[in-house]
């Protein structure tokens, strides 16, 4: 297979998670049905059908749930995960350009040794901006 292919998981990974920052964006108002859906038709193509059961999977597994307006929302434990991913992001982003340094080292046990210090650093930077670790 291609590694410019993403394998099934991946893809259907991708898909909830923007399916899940869509829904994050628009807190704390929520988002009908049909917006998600046209929204994923939109990014990815996707049929209403497919949305749909979509939705239905992460509101039976307790991510998402419909408030008394039909409009969706992250459960609180959800809202706490995005928060966290986010968060991981932006530190990994950040640093980003140091990583692409270290993949450029040509000498295996230099290299090694720089990813070591890498993880080590990611370990050590705060969470946030703030300060948060």
């Amino acid at each position: 297979m291609s590694a410019d292919v993403p394998d099934g998981a991946t893809q259907r990974h991708s898909r909830i998670m923007e399916l899940l920052t869509f829904i994050n964006l628009h807190e704390p108002h929520g988002v009908s049905i049909t917006q998600i859906q046209a929204h994923m038709l939109t990014v990815f193509g996707l049929k209403f059908k497919t949305t749909s059961e979509m939705v239905k999977e992460l509101t039976l597994a307790g991510i998402i749930k419909a408030d008394a307006h039909a409009l969706y929302h992250l459960t609180e434990k959800q809202r706490a995960a995005m928060k966290r991913l986010i968060a991981q992001e932006e530190k990994e982003t950040s640093t980003l350009p140091l990583l692409k340094r270290i993949d450029n080292i040509r000498d295996p046990e230099v290299r090694a040794k720089a990813l070591k210090l890498y993880e080590e650093l990611l370990e050590t930077l705060p969470d946030s901006e703030d300060g948060e670790h």
